[in-house]
């Protein structure tokens, strides 16, 4: 006889915790998109820093300012921390001429330096990760620092109308060179 009250109460209970529920779901839920940028500001609490986000890696040098810009550029792309994060790095038809210092991002994988006026390739020699290298239409003498490469599988020389034909014999026959011209016959 008293059951109609037990139901009706139990109902709006329901009612009640589901509409609490779902207030509080989306209030949660609106207050943690507004701190979807938190990664780019610091957190303190009481004068006292609770969270301070990464900073971009910026300690390198290389000699070459076109290098450089193109560096600072990736390095803001891919949202780098340290030099070993660096693994891919596009540079072409930047006016790039030296690659002294590029050696510092030693896990660089895939390298795009197409296009530039690049003559010596000895700094790459140690980068022992480099998978691909583009560097196709610069004025590269020798390509021999390049041969002793353990990953190298794509090597791109064509359109290097300075390059020593005679240093392509050193590199092992997986690699994949595409090379100028002159070097054909």
């Amino acid at each position: 006889m008293f059951t109609h009250l037990f139901t009706k109460a139990s109902y709006t209970v329901r009612v009640r915790f589901r509409a609490a529920a779902w207030i509080t779901l989306t209030g949660l839920t609106i207050s943690l998109s507004g701190c979807s940028n938190l990664k780019k500001y610091d957190v303190t609490f009481n004068d006292r820093a609770v969270y301070s986000p990464q900073v971009l890696f910026s300690d390198y040098r290389v000699s070459d300012n076109a290098l450089s810009m193109c560096i600072e550029q990736a390095i803001k792309d891919f949202e780098v921390y340290s030099a070993s994060g660096l693994e891919i790095l596009n540079c072409s038809d930047a006016g790039i001429r030296s690659l002294l210092g590029l050696s510092q991002f030693k896990n660089l994988k895939r390298l795009k330096l197409s296009d530039n006026n690049i003559r010596n390739l000895v700094e790459l020699s140690v980068m022992r990760d480099l998978v691909d290298v583009q560097l196709d239409g610069n004025q590269v003498v020798d390509s021999v620092p390049m041969a002793a490469l353990p990953r190298i599988e794509k090597l791109d020389l064509s359109r290097n109308p300075a390059l020593q034909c005679d240093g392509l014999t050193k590199f092992s026959a997986t690699v994949d060179i595409s090379i100028p011209e002159h070097c054909q016959s």
